[in-house]
């Protein structure tokens, strides 16, 4: 009895909405993109799967702490992650590795809270977040502009902007103005050990 009840709870909670979804998908995503035009061009595919994997990683890190220990806290970090990664500067901790930031392109403005949480929904409905995934990279992957279903409901897109490799530049020109010679007097050529023959 007990098997019977677990494989209609999996049929009910995973299979089903999974199977809704990838039925509407394409419907809601032609019905998005109407009226949808971005200046922006398309970001790096390949930056943005790895972006993915990096954001994947802290959330099965933080969900397999769940499965461990039970503590709902961390659920709630997973869920959280998950539904505001982009909100700071438009940027997840993966996407700013990547260099990549996402936009409100009503605005031009990096996304905020609000964004982040429209264009990440879908990945919190269980069931439907399995086939979520794969929809929507296909999506990204085939898109002109890169936009999958979230950043067509939250009017988002993700583009190469700053990140941690320039950061990293920004940190090591600041250090290395302290590493000047000392004594230099800044616009002052150093003089050639060659006189001038004129002289």
């Amino acid at each position: 009895m007990a098997s019977l009840v677990s494989g209609q709870a999996i049929v009910g909670w995973v299979i089903l909405p999974a199977v809704l979804l990838s039925l509407a998908y394409p419907a809601i995503l032609t019905r998005l993109s109407m009226g949808l035009v971005s200046p922006y061009a398309k970001a790096d595919v390949r930056r943005r799967l790895y972006a993915s994997l990096l954001d994947a990683f802290v959330v099965l890190s933080v969900g397999f702490a769940y499965i461990r220990t039970g503590a709902a806290p961390y659920l709630a970090l997973a869920t959280g992650y998950t539904l505001f990664r982009d909100a700071i500067n438009g940027q997840s901790p993966g996407k700013f590795i990547c260099g990549l930031i996402v936009l409100n392109i009503e605005s031009g403005r990096p996304a905020a809270w609000r964004d982040s949480a429209r264009r990440n929904l879908l990945f919190l409905l269980p069931g439907a977040n399995i086939a979520a995934i794969f929809l929507e990279t296909r999506t990204l992957m085939h898109d002109p502009q890169g936009q999958r279903l979230g950043d067509r409901f939250a009017q988002t897109q993700v583009v190469e902007g700053a990140g941690a490799a320039d950061l990293v530049k920004t940190l090591q020109d600041w250090l290395l103005t302290f590493t000047e010679p000392v004594g230099r007097s800044p616009g002052r050529r150093d003089r050639s050990p060659v006189r001038d023959r004129a002289a």
